[in-house]
């Protein structure tokens, strides 16, 4: 985490366009919008609503275990998948409902690479929180090949994703997709800025814990078997793409 903090430290040209783009819907009291000191005490969850390049078929529903893979009726095994998954944004908001119940919540910091405004409609329209986000282009986020292969993106799209990383770190509690970098690098922020030594409540949409890599399956089950510690878990996204990156010294 503290990696991810020294990389990930916000430059000046970054606050600047970061400063620009935010936007606040206020629909109460509470964090960013004012309200009694009791208000303004409570929580802030960050959301991460992935819709991008990532994005081949969408679900209503959490899940599955993971979402990469699928038993193969004919090799008897789970096995690669030639989609990926992504989520409606009621699917995040009842997410972020529970931790409402559970913690209070107020004010959500929102993160979203959708490139129709679907996200943002239904935002505007969930009245139960008060919404921070970033108002930028968009529409070059929509799916026509990987993004980090494409030649036609401006500097919205760094700009955006450095921006969104460094506005939902700021939060206390996460629903995302831990299949994702970003929302990894997100949740390891916000353990770095944690004053506590407990770590951030998070829900993972897609099914995916820390303690997974895109070749494992993740029900808790299994997670428990693999009893890995702690430290491994917080740095293992360094293996989510198969490879065998390491993020810190294991002497």
């Amino acid at each position: 985490t503290g990696i991810t903090q020294v990389f990930t430290a916000p430059t000046p040209a970054l606050r600047s366009y970061l400063n620009k783009a935010l936007r606040l819907i206020c629909h109460r009291g509470g964090p960013h919008c004012a309200g009694t000191h009791s208000e303004q005490r409570t929580p802030v969850a960050a959301v991460h609503v992935r819709h991008g390049d990532s994005c081949d078929r969408t679900r209503n529903s959490p899940g599955p275990s993971n979402a990469m893979f699928a038993w193969d009726e004919k090799k008897g095994k789970l096995d690669r998948v030639s989609y990926r998954w992504c989520y409606a944004f009621e699917v995040y908001l009842k997410e972020l409902q529970r931790m409402q119940r559970l913690y209070g919540v107020r004010t959500v910091l929102l993160a979203t690479d959708n490139a129709d405004g679907k996200v943002l409609r239904a935002m505007h329209a969930a009245k139960d929180f008060n919404w921070v986000y970033l108002e930028f282009p968009r529409s070059q986020y929509r799916k026509t090949a990987w993004m980090e292969f494409r030649k036609d993106l401006d500097e919205n799209v760094p700009f955006s994703l450095a921006a969104e990383i460094e506005l939902l770190s700021g939060g206390d509690m996460f629903v995302g997709n831990m299949g994702s970098h970003v929302s990894r690098i997100v949740y390891d922020k916000m353990v770095a800025s944690t004053a506590t030594s407990v770590l951030p409540p998070f829900v993972s949409v897609d099914g995916y814990g820390m303690c997974c890599d895109f070749t494992e399956e993740c029900t808790r089950e299994d997670i428990l078997k693999r009893s890995r510690s702690i430290r491994d878990c917080i740095y293992w996204y360094g293996k989510c793409t198969g490879g065998d990156q390491w993020f810190y010294h294991r002497g």
